[in-house]
């Protein structure tokens, strides 16, 4: 008796199952044309909910045209605004700047950040302060500090600075000067004093030379001689000190005559 309600509920199932698939004859979910068919320019597309037409022809696309050689200029320009004063423009050094000039007659001011990749940043300011006291006699003074963000220290070290300067002539002149600081970080700023000779062979060309005195917390006052050559521009003066690298020279020079051809007993090592 279970048997034949089992091959009755078969049959029954098998005819519905027949009967849907012949009712569906075509595809209920075909589109009536291409939906992404090109537009010839004279066509009116109409909404399916408002029944409203819209002219494409009042669409205005245009592209832009490139040349044949494939190469796609981008114009940077305007894209980002890079100041004048800024030293480098790439990303790893944007920010980084150096200016300076004159803020008022006899005050001078300067500042710049400088970003040294793998150790951090430096921030510089400075002011300075220029009187000629008589037509040969001038007073220099200022003051600068540098903010520093290392890995490991962040702070900051102040000095101040002084110098008189004597010139008898228009290209020569004496110039007696100290500097000091409460505290030397870095060697950021150090205490020294000195005095130098300079002479202008050009109204360009010209060269500082004399000596000076500065403290090294490790041995104390040290004496280094100062030999300046340095060339005017028209909007600074470059110059750099060989005094110390000529200093050694001699000193080697003088340590190998006293030495002579005596051989050097190396100590035993360990």
């Amino acid at each position: 008796m279970r048997f034949r309600y089992f091959l009755l509920l078969m049959f029954a199932g098998s005819f519905v199952s027949l009967y849907a698939q012949e009712n569906i004859r075509k595809d209920t979910i075909r589109t009536d044309g291409d939906s992404l068919r090109n537009f010839s320019g004279e066509e009116v597309l109409s909404s399916p909910v408002s029944g409203r037409g819209t002219d494409v022809r009042k669409v205005d696309v245009q592209l832009p045209e490139y040349p044949d050689s494939g190469k796609i200029n981008i114009p940077l320009s305007g894209s980002v605004h890079v100041p004048p004063y800024f030293i480098n423009r790439s990303p790893m050094f944007y920010g980084d700047y150096s200016t300076s000039g004159q803020i008022a007659p006899g005050f001078y001011g300067s500042g710049s950040q400088t970003t040294l990749p793998g150790f951090g940043r430096m921030n510089q300011a400075a002011f300075g302060y220029q009187y000629a006291l008589t037509d040969y006699l001038e007073v220099q003074a200022g003051v600068s500090a540098i903010k520093y963000s290392f890995p490991m220290s962040v702070g900051a070290s102040f000095g101040a600075s002084g110098s008189l300067i004597y010139h008898p002539s228009g290209r020569f002149r004496l110039t007696a000067f100290g500097t000091f600081t409460p505290a030397d970080r870095y060697g950021f700023h150090q205490n020294s004093y000195g005095l130098t000779m300079g002479y202008d062979f050009t109204d360009r060309l010209g060269i500082e030379a004399g000596v000076r005195r500065y403290y090294d917390p490790q041995r104390g006052w040290q004496t280094a001689p100062v030999v300046t050559p340095y060339y005017k521009f028209n909007k600074f003066t470059l110059g750099v000190d060989v005094g110390g690298i000529l200093y050694e020279v001699l000193r080697n020079m003088v340590v190998r005559n006293r030495q002579g051809n005596s051989p050097t007993i190396m100590p035993p090592g360990r």
